[in-house]
Protein backbone atom coordinates (compact mmCIF):
# COMPACT_ATOMS: atom_id res chain seq x y z
CA UNK A 1 0.00 0.00 0.00
CA UNK A 2 1.48 3.34 -1.05
CA UNK A 3 0.82 6.09 1.46
CA UNK A 4 3.09 8.81 0.11
CA UNK A 5 1.43 12.17 -0.04
CA UNK A 6 2.42 14.75 -2.66
CA UNK A 7 4.28 16.59 0.11
CA UNK A 8 6.33 13.51 1.03
CA UNK A 9 7.15 12.95 -2.65
CA UNK A 10 8.33 16.56 -3.00
CA UNK A 11 10.69 16.55 -0.01
CA UNK A 12 13.65 14.76 -1.67
CA UNK A 13 13.53 17.13 -4.65
CA UNK A 14 13.70 20.25 -2.54
CA UNK A 15 17.50 20.31 -2.26
CA UNK A 16 17.84 19.74 -6.00
CA UNK A 17 15.45 22.62 -6.60
CA UNK A 18 17.49 24.92 -4.36
CA UNK A 19 20.69 23.96 -6.19
CA UNK A 20 19.06 24.53 -9.57
CA UNK A 21 17.66 27.89 -8.47
CA UNK A 22 21.06 28.92 -7.10
CA UNK A 23 22.61 28.18 -10.49
CA UNK A 24 19.90 30.18 -12.25
CA UNK A 25 20.46 33.12 -9.89
CA UNK A 26 24.20 33.01 -10.59
CA UNK A 27 23.49 32.89 -14.32
CA UNK A 28 21.30 36.00 -14.02
CA UNK A 29 23.99 37.83 -12.10
CA UNK A 30 26.66 36.96 -14.65
CA UNK A 31 25.04 38.88 -17.52
CA UNK A 32 24.36 42.60 -17.86
CA UNK A 33 21.15 43.43 -16.01
CA UNK A 34 18.15 44.38 -18.11
CA UNK A 35 14.42 44.18 -17.47
CA UNK A 36 14.13 40.57 -18.64
CA UNK A 37 17.04 39.30 -16.54
CA UNK A 38 15.79 41.30 -13.54
CA UNK A 39 12.39 39.59 -13.83
CA UNK A 40 14.02 36.17 -14.07
CA UNK A 41 16.26 36.95 -11.09
CA UNK A 42 13.26 38.06 -9.06
CA UNK A 43 11.31 34.90 -9.95
CA UNK A 44 14.22 32.60 -9.09
CA UNK A 45 14.90 34.47 -5.86
CA UNK A 46 11.23 34.29 -4.83
CA UNK A 47 11.12 30.55 -5.54
CA UNK A 48 14.34 29.99 -3.57
CA UNK A 49 12.99 31.99 -0.62
CA UNK A 50 9.71 30.04 -0.73
CA UNK A 51 11.61 26.77 -0.41
CA UNK A 52 13.67 28.17 2.46
CA UNK A 53 10.51 29.43 4.17
CA UNK A 54 8.92 26.03 3.75
CA UNK A 55 11.92 24.45 5.47
CA UNK A 56 11.75 26.99 8.27
CA UNK A 57 8.03 26.46 8.80
CA UNK A 58 8.48 22.71 8.64
CA UNK A 59 11.29 22.67 11.16
CA UNK A 60 9.42 25.03 13.48
CA UNK A 61 12.22 24.85 15.96
CA UNK A 62 12.61 28.41 17.12
CA UNK A 63 15.60 28.57 19.42
CA UNK A 64 15.22 30.05 22.84
CA UNK A 65 17.44 33.08 22.74
CA UNK A 66 19.48 33.47 25.91
CA UNK A 67 17.13 31.11 27.71
CA UNK A 68 13.83 32.88 26.97
CA UNK A 69 12.76 35.49 24.48
CA UNK A 70 9.06 34.77 24.44
CA UNK A 71 8.23 38.07 26.10
CA UNK A 72 10.27 40.16 23.65
CA UNK A 73 7.60 41.59 21.39
CA UNK A 74 7.62 43.05 17.90
CA UNK A 75 6.39 46.34 19.37
CA UNK A 76 9.43 46.46 21.65
CA UNK A 77 11.73 45.66 18.71
CA UNK A 78 10.15 48.42 16.64
CA UNK A 79 10.48 50.94 19.47
CA UNK A 80 14.15 49.97 19.91
CA UNK A 81 15.09 50.18 16.22
CA UNK A 82 13.19 53.43 15.71
CA UNK A 83 15.41 55.17 18.30
CA UNK A 84 18.72 53.84 16.93
CA UNK A 85 21.28 56.51 16.15
CA UNK A 86 23.64 54.68 13.84
CA UNK A 87 27.38 55.23 13.72
CA UNK A 88 27.11 55.98 9.99
CA UNK A 89 24.99 59.06 10.74
CA UNK A 90 21.63 57.52 9.85
CA UNK A 91 18.79 56.86 12.27
CA UNK A 92 16.50 53.85 12.67
CA UNK A 93 16.85 50.31 11.38
CA UNK A 94 19.36 49.66 8.61
CA UNK A 95 17.46 46.53 7.51
CA UNK A 96 13.69 46.07 7.49
CA UNK A 97 12.01 43.22 9.32
CA UNK A 98 11.16 41.65 5.96
CA UNK A 99 14.82 41.78 4.89
CA UNK A 100 15.83 40.15 8.19
CA UNK A 101 13.24 37.41 7.62
CA UNK A 102 14.64 36.82 4.12
CA UNK A 103 18.17 36.56 5.54
CA UNK A 104 16.88 34.13 8.16
CA UNK A 105 15.15 31.97 5.54
CA UNK A 106 18.15 31.95 3.19
CA UNK A 107 20.57 31.01 5.96
CA UNK A 108 18.25 28.75 7.94
CA UNK A 109 18.46 30.91 11.05
CA UNK A 110 15.88 29.93 13.65
CA UNK A 111 15.40 32.78 16.11
CA UNK A 112 12.20 34.71 16.69
CA UNK A 113 12.31 37.20 13.79
CA UNK A 114 11.86 40.28 15.97
CA UNK A 115 14.86 39.23 18.10
CA UNK A 116 17.17 38.58 15.15
CA UNK A 117 16.04 41.79 13.41
CA UNK A 118 16.63 44.07 16.38
CA UNK A 119 20.05 42.60 17.20
CA UNK A 120 21.16 42.61 13.55
CA UNK A 121 20.32 46.32 13.42
CA UNK A 122 21.85 46.98 16.82
CA UNK A 123 25.16 45.45 15.71
CA UNK A 124 25.07 47.63 12.59
CA UNK A 125 24.10 50.71 14.58
CA UNK A 126 26.90 50.35 17.13
CA UNK A 127 29.72 48.82 15.09
CA UNK A 128 29.38 49.82 11.42
CA UNK A 129 32.20 52.37 11.66
CA UNK A 130 34.56 49.83 13.25
CA UNK A 131 33.49 47.17 10.73
CA UNK A 132 34.22 49.61 7.88
CA UNK A 133 37.63 50.48 9.37
CA UNK A 134 38.55 46.79 9.32
CA UNK A 135 37.20 46.16 5.83
CA UNK A 136 33.97 44.50 6.96
CA UNK A 137 31.57 47.43 6.63
CA UNK A 138 29.74 46.07 3.60
CA UNK A 139 29.78 42.43 4.69
CA UNK A 140 26.31 41.19 5.54
CA UNK A 141 27.93 37.96 6.75
CA UNK A 142 29.78 39.92 9.44
CA UNK A 143 26.59 41.50 10.81
CA UNK A 144 24.65 38.22 10.64
CA UNK A 145 27.42 36.30 12.43
CA UNK A 146 27.75 38.98 15.08
CA UNK A 147 23.97 39.00 15.69
CA UNK A 148 23.92 35.20 15.96
CA UNK A 149 26.87 35.32 18.36
CA UNK A 150 25.12 37.95 20.50
CA UNK A 151 21.92 35.90 20.58
CA UNK A 152 23.76 32.63 21.33
CA UNK A 153 25.79 34.07 24.22
CA UNK A 154 26.06 31.06 26.56
CA UNK A 155 27.18 32.95 29.67
CA UNK A 156 24.64 35.76 29.48
CA UNK A 157 21.94 36.42 32.03
CA UNK A 158 18.64 34.68 31.38
CA UNK A 159 16.47 36.57 28.89
CA UNK A 160 19.43 38.70 27.76
CA UNK A 161 17.52 40.56 25.06
CA UNK A 162 14.87 41.87 27.47
CA UNK A 163 17.47 42.69 30.11
CA UNK A 164 19.55 44.59 27.58
CA UNK A 165 16.52 46.48 26.34
CA UNK A 166 15.20 47.31 29.82
CA UNK A 167 18.52 48.32 31.43
CA UNK A 168 20.60 49.67 28.53
CA UNK A 169 18.33 50.79 25.69
CA UNK A 170 15.09 51.90 27.34
CA UNK A 171 16.25 54.25 30.14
Amino acid sequence: MITSSPLEKALPGRENAKDWLTLKIVECLSVPMDEESAQKLSSYNNAYNAICQWEEDEANDIKSVSNDSSSFSLDTAQAWTKKMKNEDGTQGPHWTLEQAKQIMAQRKIGYPPQCFWVILNSIYSDYSTVAKKHGLGGSLDFYVDMAKSWLDDKDAVPDKINSYYNYIVKP
